[in-house]
């Protein structure tokens, strides 16, 4: 599909991740992302309902949201928000620049009352399958705008080098923090991939991390296309994208 246009696809991709340094019991961890939702006014609530229905079906062991899930006000799309109080899924969320630019505290408020938990420049560890999984996430690199800090050498040296680690984090550049630290998996969105050929070859010179799969020392970064659109609800020969990940 070259024109895709609208909010009426369900773009589900399944994603086989093989690490070398992940944890063999978490074999067969199965991740939802989803990232730049961009939810603005246009968008239908029977649609994020439908998603959530889908999403389900899927019966991932953690949904992960990696940013910009706005396109104006959380107060403007709580109706949408509050649909992912029917999500069976463990789920966490990061800001994205537009989230931080339309009110993050709103939209903690409301992802929070959905069973949502942010975890902007916070670590969190969960069981699953018998084993330890951590989960750092940083808050957007515009986070400075409302104050907000980002402690990320802080951060990173309270994690546990013994636990497979994935860092959710809105823009791919953040792979740049990582090196000295056991962070097995990055996953980020923010490009689009661009949106618009052939507008898509310039973000290349501004995003060297554009869309799919890359590594960086032991650190595998994914990068995620997107659900939804900026400026346009036009994407052309960039399709969107809502990977099904399975650790292996």
């Amino acid at each position: 599909m070259s024109l895709q246009v609208g909010w009426k696809h369900f773009p589900f991709e399944e994603v086989a991740l093989k690490s070398d340094t992940f944890c063999t019991s978490l074999n067969g961890l199965r991740i939802v992302q989803l990232s730049d939702l961009h939810l603005g006014k246009n968008v239908k609530v029977d649609y994020i309902r439908t998603l959530v229905e889908k999403i389900n079906k899927i019966k991932p062991d953690i949904l992960l949201f990696s940013g910009d899930i706005l396109q104006t006000s959380a107060l403007h799309v709580k109706d949408h928000l509050r649909c992912f109080r029917e999500l069976e899924v463990p789920s966490y969320y990061v800001s994205g620049n537009h989230d931080i630019f339309y009110g993050p505290k709103e939209l903690k408020t409301i992802m929070q009352e959905s069973g949502v938990v942010c975890l902007d420049n916070k670590i969190v560890e969960l069981k699953i399958k018998g084993s330890l999984l951590q989960l750092v996430g940083l808050s957007d690199r515009y986070s400075f705008v409302r104050g907000i800090r980002r402690p990320i050498k802080e951060l990173f040296l309270e994690l546990n080098p013994d636990l497979s680690t994935i860092l959710l984090t809105h823009q791919p550049k953040d792979i740049s923090y990582v090196d000295n630290f056991r962070i097995d998996i990055q996953l980020s969105g923010h490009t689009h991939g661009g949106q618009i050929y052939p507008f898509s070859i310039i973000v290349k010179y501004f995003q060297p991390y554009i869309s799919g799969l890359y590594k960086q020392r032991n650190t595998l970064l994914y990068v995620c296309r997107g659900l939804g659109y900026w400026g346009v609800d036009v994407r052309y020969k960039v399709p969107s994208e809502i990977p099904v990940f399975t650790i292996n």
